[in-house]
């Protein structure tokens, strides 16, 4: 990165609160968006210095060239309709962004499923490590090997800690230690319990499975803001912003083609879309307006716009003057247009009316 740029940032560790699905956050999001793109630059200059990933280098510095945007103005939802995506989340900002998205929304629906089947339930967030150590790899299997233990224990039904918990969801996270400056792996669960789980139990349980760790952590999710809580699980496996290019790439090189998200119980078998692009399911008949996005140096640009409207009957989309059609046009996607539709939501806030769930 060079001086005076602007500092990378993690995907999950911008401000989420408050964000919807309306025209009053896509300036935020885009601005999220445009972040992890100049990281992703960082990333694929330096790969660009080793021989054996030219390839690989020229997928992650196009991604994010361009973004495709579908308002759908009459109900006011904002949807990522099209990008140039590399798809490599282990390796680039933006792609983690987007599958920590699809991540979250597919396990926030089951949990809502699970609650009004199972009220009792309650979620926490389990954090389980593994001394730090130099090699990566060696301490990623170690990890990993000690937490399919620490399952086989509870369905051996010999007695575990993990006896009361329903189900599961965990990701691993990896980045250098603090103190060590050694590759410190780690994973967060969400596990699902009727009684709570207890730390003190866990951390002498985790100790004689591994060997060299009994630090976890266990904390109940506030219910008042899941969300909140399972993004810790899905948010990135790298901590892209706390750590050179050099160990963004050996992170990849190492954990790429790995299994780094998991469950148990009753998270089993939950599809996580395939697609980066949001779902648009019930708008395809409204009318929208397309907004396209390029990225130049500092952050992306709105370059054109246009205004389209299916026509069912022909099964077709067609590009119109608004103002013809529509009594009530759409926004000219000015800076007044977007501080109004933020005063609104602000005042949708203060009556306490939902404005829809967290977009990544």
């Amino acid at each position: 990165m060079s001086p005076g740029s602007p500092k990378r940032e993690n995907p999950s560790e911008l401000q989420l609160e408050g964000v919807s699905e309306g025209i009053e956050a896509l300036p935020q999001r885009v601005d999220r968006y445009g972040k992890a793109k100049k990281g992703a630059l960082d990333i694929g200059e330096y790969m660009g210095t080793l021989p054996e990933y030219q390839d690989t280098t020229k997928r992650l510095l196009s991604c994010g060239d361009y973004l495709v945007f579908n308002h759908y103005w009459t109900v006011d939802k904002v949807k990522l309709h099209g990008a140039r995506l590399c798809c490599m989340p282990l390796l680039c900002p933006l792609c983690a962004i987007r599958r920590g998205a699809k991540a979250l929304g597919a396990y926030l629906d089951r949990w809502e499923v699970i609650k009004a089947q199972k009220p009792l339930l309650r979620p926490f967030l389990v954090t389980l490590t593994v001394k730090d150590g130099e090699d990566l790899e060696e301490r990623f299997k170690h990890l990993q090997k000690s937490q399919r233990e620490l399952w086989k224990r509870k369905q051996r039904m010999r007695g575990s800690v993990l006896d009361g918990v329903a189900g599961a969801v965990w990701s691993y996270e990896f980045k250098r230690g603090k103190g060590s400056g050694l590759w410190h792996p780690h994973l967060h669960m969400i596990a699902l319990a009727w009684n709570g789980i207890d730390q003190e139990a866990l951390s002498a349980e985790w100790f004689n499975i591994t060997g060299d760790s009994f630090i976890v952590d266990v904390r109940p999710i506030d219910q008042t803001d899941e969300a909140a809580g399972f993004m810790e699980v899905f948010k990135y496996a790298v901590k892209f912003s706390e750590q050179p290019p050099a160990d963004t790439v050996h992170a990849w090189s190492v954990l790429k083609g790995k299994r780094l998200l998991a469950s148990s119980g009753c998270f089993l078998d939950v599809e996580v879309p395939e697609t980066l692009m949001d779902d648009e399911e019930g708008l395809q008949n409204l009318p929208y307006v397309q907004l396209f996005y390029s990225f130049a140096g500092n952050g992306y640009s709105l370059n054109r716009r246009k205004q389209m409207v299916p026509d069912v009957s022909k099964k077709v989309t067609r590009e119109v003057d608004a103002l013809r059609v529509f009594s009530s046009p759409p926004p000219s996607y000015s800076a007044a247009d977007f501080q109004a539709a933020y005063e609104l939501r602000i005042l949708r806030a203060q009556v306490r009316q939902p404005i829809g769930k967290p977009a990544l």
